[in-house]
């Protein structure tokens, strides 16, 4: 699967059923369903034979099956979601200790949680995402780099991957 930042990523039908389920409403709706429909795309992704689709290909079969089988309120809740994430992304900005201003790409944070605490690609996306969303919830334009790094260690810590001291800090 091709991401946004044009980096690749093995498909992963629990992630898409997960995403699809909090669409759907979360808790009230049985698990079971939308793991039903994101294995009804994970078909579709295998009969591709390896062929690479990206990320925002996925986003939307995930929403064309939603309105498929009759469920348009997940589909309306996930395309505001994508929406309000791709608006606050753009605005936001890291800024260096020199003053340095760039725009926000979590791309750097997976690199440097791949290089510092030796995880794998993949885990760094899911802990770089969750930084993502908590930066884009308190709605700081301009946050500390450093501010972004403490965040990527205490997730570390709370989920027991700090087996070592950061390398090159």
């Amino acid at each position: 699967m091709l991401k946004r930042d044009r980096s690749t990523e093995q498909f992963d039908v629990r992630k898409l059923s997960v995403a699809m389920w909090r669409a759907m409403g979360g808790s009230n709706v049985p698990y079971d369903y939308a793991r039903k429909l994101g294995e009804a795309i994970e078909v579709y992704m295998l009969r591709r034979k390896g062929a690479v689709v990206s990320s925002l290909a996925i986003f939307e079969m995930a929403l064309k099956v939603f309105r498929h089988v009759g469920i348009p309120a997940a589909a309306d809740r996930a395309e505001s979601y994508f929406n309000w994430r791709k608006v606050l992304r753009n605005q936001l900005r890291i800024m260096y200790n020199d003053g340095r201003l760039t725009f926000w790409d979590k791309s750097w944070l997976c690199e440097f949680a791949v290089r510092s605490w030796h995880i794998s690609p993949v885990t760094a996306r899911i802990l770089a995402g969750r930084i993502e969303v908590e930066l884009l919830r308190v709605g700081d334009v301009v946050v500390e780099r450093q501010k972004v790094v403490d965040a990527l260690n205490r997730m570390i810590s709370e989920y027991g991957l700090a087996d070592a001291v950061p390398v090159g800090h």
